[in-house]
């Protein structure tokens, strides 16, 4: 079975950079959380639950926004450096 010849292009295409999205993501979250906290006051201090304003819950979220991207550039970035083979520690073998 022969496949029909594919060109290659003259350009090269650049590997997918995980650590960019990674930067792009948290980097815009913290920048709407500056400008909340800066130009709405009022609105990042008033109450949810007592005396718990809605600058609070808003960090929690970015905290985990923060940790879930962490870990999904861990994972990408261990896929890339093993070629996607598993490892004996995933398999569960220590």
């Amino acid at each position: 079975m022969t496949y029909p010849h594919v060109p290659r292009s003259p350009h090269h295409s650049r590997p997918r950079r995980p650590g960019l999205s990674f930067a792009v993501v948290n980097g815009a979250a913290f920048a709407v959380h500056l400008l909340l906290v800066c130009s709405a006051a009022d609105f990042m201090a008033a109450p949810v639950l007592g005396e718990t304003g809605i600058g609070l819950p808003a960090l929690l979220l970015q905290a985990v926004l923060l940790v879930w991207t962490a870990a999904r550039y861990d994972r990408h970035a261990d896929e890339s450096r093993t070629g996607g083979r598993h490892t004996a520690h995933e398999d569960g073998a220590y």
